[in-house]
């Protein structure tokens, strides 16, 4: 029997990886455990609560709230470091094969890798092969995809384009690469009840190169009040991003509504009932492009290339022609659609075939 440790820290792994989670608890060939980094400790614990059977949690971290300034980063890294990467002692029985799934381009994922390897475990790193095919772009998740895939053992993408990059980068190593039909978010979303209710926008923003710029964030901002003009506005506030508006003294107009983040299924009904998104986020890339939704990405450009279609713009900034984008009355028929396959169910395939 196999173990598996899932070692998990943002809500976006949480979400991403639960489908996986309950798919390898139907099967008995292997143990499943999920390892906490404590990064979005509160909201991990209460998506994690939807697993279809108890799981061994092993918790890494001693906070007790999310890690959302860069002082906070620091204790949890350093805490982390010295605690359960250089103390010789071991988190996990060896009696058994075991293989740790890191997920995505995170510190978690990073410090994922670390544990896996600190404990003489297999690496799957799920949701590679994606890239900017820039270092620094975006920073540090470009860095981190690159180390992360580099020193892992299974490698999981979903789309040709990742499949090509990992196969020219590792074409004379040993890693197994395998590209399953679907992310595995496609299995978290209701796709029933996508209807509009008119003239109201979506908005999240929380990547680094985003909110550390006043400039930028005051730009954002601006486009956002162009926007109220002909729609209501509902900003969901990543606790970064308050952070930073709050640092830089940013008054943000009443005509954008502001709000704290929501469960993962509340937040997908406001997306179904949006005229329009905008965001700078992958996941939410991801799910709005199965949902069909007509949708800003507020990035230069974006490393999910299979998750664009013509209801989508990525607005490389230019406010002028994201307003053109969301002032556009046709909303092409390109709704999302349920694969006939379960990627979850292939990664574990996929695995017992190997393993």
């Amino acid at each position: 029997m196999k173990d598996i440790y899932f070692f998990i820290g943002t809500k976006a792994q949480a979400i991403k990886c639960l489908p996986l989670i309950n798919k390898f608890l139907e099967t008995e060939a292997f143990n499943v455990s999920i390892v906490d980094s404590g990064q979005h400790v509160e909201i991990v614990e209460d998506i994690l609560k939807k697993t279809n059977k108890s799981v061994e949690k092993i918790r890494v971290f001693k906070n007790t709230t999310n890690i959302s300034t860069f002082k906070e980063s620091l204790k949890w890294l350093i805490y982390f470091i010295f605690n359960f990467l250089l103390k010789k002692s071991k988190q996990v029985n060896n009696n058994n094969v075991g293989l740790c799934i890191v997920h995505g381009d995170t510190l978690s994922t990073l410090l994922g890798l670390f544990w896996g390897k600190k404990n003489k475990l297999d690496i799957l790193h799920l949701e590679s092969g994606l890239t900017s095919y820039k270092l620094f772009q975006p920073f540090p998740e470009e860095i981190i995809r690159r180390i992360v895939s580099k020193f892992s053992d299974v490698l999981i993408c979903f789309d040709n384009e990742a499949l090509g990059n990992l196969s020219t980068r590792f074409k004379d190593s040993k890693k197994e690469i395998k590209r399953v039909s679907e992310n595995t978010i496609i299995e978290t979303i209701d796709l029933g009840n996508n209807k509009i209710s008119n003239n109201i926008a979506t908005v999240t923003l929380h990547r680094t190169e985003n909110i550390i710029s006043k400039k930028k964030l005051n730009k954002f901002i601006e486009f956002l009040d162009n926007v109220s003009k002909t729609h209501t506005i509902n900003w969901y506030l990543h606790e970064p991003t308050k952070n930073y508006l709050n640092k830089f003294n940013i008054t943000v107009p009443k005509t954008i509504k502001l709000f704290d983040l929501l469960e993962h299924d509340k937040f997908i009904d406001e997306l179904k009932k949006s005229d329009i998104i905008i965001t700078d986020g992958g996941s939410i890339q991801e799910e709005c492009y199965f949902l069909g939704k007509k949708t800003i990405i507020w990035r230069n450009t974006t490393e999910r290339s299979y998750a664009l279609n013509n209801n989508m713009f990525v607005s490389g900034f230019d406010s002028e022609e994201s307003l053109k984008f969301i002032s556009s009355t046709k909303l092409y028929n390109e709704k999302s659609f349920k694969s006939k396959t379960s990627p979850s169910q292939e990664i574990i395939d996929y695995l017992i075939e190997i393993y």
